[in-house]
């Protein structure tokens, strides 16, 4: 609320269909959990997401971004690979 109230204040709008929540839990399965603003209901995100440069997966046990950092470095050996050959 404290963000919908800043942008009342400096006469912005937030795109409804840019919004999106991120739920983050330690258990097995997902929460069923309902968010909504001022009367309409926000869609949560079910994969992993990046945020300042982290790939955050709902379990917060970061195997989304080991394995994206991984593959990026696999792939800069082999391009160091191919220049020494």
């Amino acid at each position: 609320m404290a963000s919908l109230n800043w942008a009342a204040d400096n006469g912005i709008a937030f795109g409804r269909g840019k919004t999106e929540a991120a739920l983050f839990y330690r258990k097995r399965s997902a929460p069923t959990a309902a968010i909504k603003v001022e009367g309409s209901d926000v869609p949560s995100n079910k994969e992993a997401t990046r945020w300042l440069g982290v790939w955050l997966d709902p379990q917060l046990v970061l195997k989304e971004h080991h394995a994206i950092r991984l593959e990026k470095g696999r792939n800069a050996m082999n391009r160091l690979r191919r220049l020494t050959e």
